[in-house]
């Protein structure tokens, strides 16, 4: 018989088919139970979510369950899990990465390039927010939350122009037809993790890390590492204008970063490249350049 691992999940759309996925994952040796949650994420009202530091909201409930031991595992976009994490719980990438590109999502336009100057365009992220200020400061920007379906609903409801969404999220959703253009990783440069599957658990369960080891690719783990390591160095949250990118070229690992006001105006984008397939401590190095070129003021204002 199988061992059975319950596993905690959001009751979204995508965050149960990410659930699905980790189950058909680990489904050869053990039996995957889901176990379906609402968070204060989902629930709480706009102004509450950001005084609260926005997306680790989305983990609390998720997280009180490997607490109590009702579930053994959580499953998260990397994107949604604050750089520092309680000290209690370790998070794992699983699986490989999605594409991590913001996408375009538009009734009437094929880019971004095409928007008009005043378009009206869909998005809660302060990054994007900053991003798309630098192509026109006057598009009108409309605070968008909720799953994916929602968001593309009030698009069509409201006569939104476009909704700047992650890619990964619609073609886990089998909804590549709605990308109208992905948008250049250098321009648009990701949230940290974005793309990447994560599962988190209590650092006290030896056996849940041994099983989860085994599911774990180097290559994408480092990046979310050396991603993370940036964010947690500029002490940002997800309510901060700070994109950072990974990925590996040849023989060296290439971090695009981009750290902004929340208007857009003043920011700071660097590439930096780095060597050493084992050197995590890349997106600390990033960040020490930043910071002496003035990020944490910045994010301040």
């Amino acid at each position: 018989m199988k061992n059975i691992i319950k596993l905690a999940t959001r009751n979204s759309p995508l965050a149960l088919k990410q659930a699905d996925m980790v189950k058909q994952l680990m489904s050869k040796n053990f039996d995957i139970k889901i176990i379906p949650m609402t968070s204060s994420g989902d629930t709480v009202s706009q102004k509450a979510f950001k005084q609260h530091g926005g997306k680790g909201l989305f983990l609390k409930e998720l997280e009180e369950s490997l607490l109590s031991k009702k579930c053994d595992i959580a499953v998260h976009s990397l994107k949604d899990v604050p750089a520092a994490l309680n000290k209690k719980f370790k998070i794992v990438s699983i699986s490989k990465r999605e594409d991590s590109a913001d996408a375009l999502v538009s009734e009437n336009y094929n880019c971004i390039e095409e928007l008009p100057k005043n378009a009206v365009i869909g998005t809660s992220s302060p990054r994007r927010i900053s991003m798309l200020k630098k192509y026109s400061s006057d598009f009108k920007i409309v605070e968008i939350r909720g799953n994916i379906q929602t968001r593309l609903k009030k698009m069509k409801d409201e006569n939104i122009d476009g909704l700047i969404l992650a890619a990964a999220g619609l073609l886990r959703m089998g909804l590549k037809d709605k990308i109208k253009q992905y948008l250049p990783l250098d321009d648009f440069v990701p949230s940290a993790g974005q793309g990447i599957l994560c599962i988190e658990y209590l650092k006290s369960n030896n056996e849940i890390e041994k099983i989860l080891s085994k599911h774990t690719i180097e290559k994408v783990q480092t990046c979310a590492d050396i991603e993370r390591n940036f964010i947690k160095a500029l002490d940002g949250d997800c309510m901060s204008p700070i994109g950072v990118h990974a990925r590996f070229k040849k023989d060296k690992i290439e971090v695009y970063a981009y750290v902004s006001d929340i208007d857009g105006r003043n920011n700071i984008k660097t590439k930096y490249e780095d060597t050493s397939e084992e050197d995590i401590n890349a997106g600390q190095k990033l960040a020490d350049i930043f910071i002496q070129q003035g990020a944490r003021k910045l994010l301040s204002k």
